[in-house]
């Protein structure tokens, strides 16, 4: 049986809940459409899970994209 995934485990790979939320609904919404997903994972587990477990192990990330960059 797999561990629960909690909120603060997941914040401790993406710290702020705004780009948690950001992060993770654009990954869902890939597995959705069919991209692969890079974790194991059970046939039970929903889009959500599936990407809640990339999170925690690391397999998705965020960048913070540099003001400057934004100017331009």
């Amino acid at each position: 049986m797999k561990k629960v995934i909690t909120y603060d485990e997941l914040l401790d790979k993406i710290p702020n809940k705004y780009t948690l939320t950001i992060t993770a609904g654009k990954r869902a919404r890939e597995i959705g459409k069919g991209a692969p997903v890079l974790t194991k994972v059970s046939k039970k587990d929903t889009v959500v899970k599936k990407t809640f477990r990339e999170i925690v192990d690391g397999k998705i990330t965020f960048a913070e994209v540099a003001e400057e960059l934004l100017n331009d």
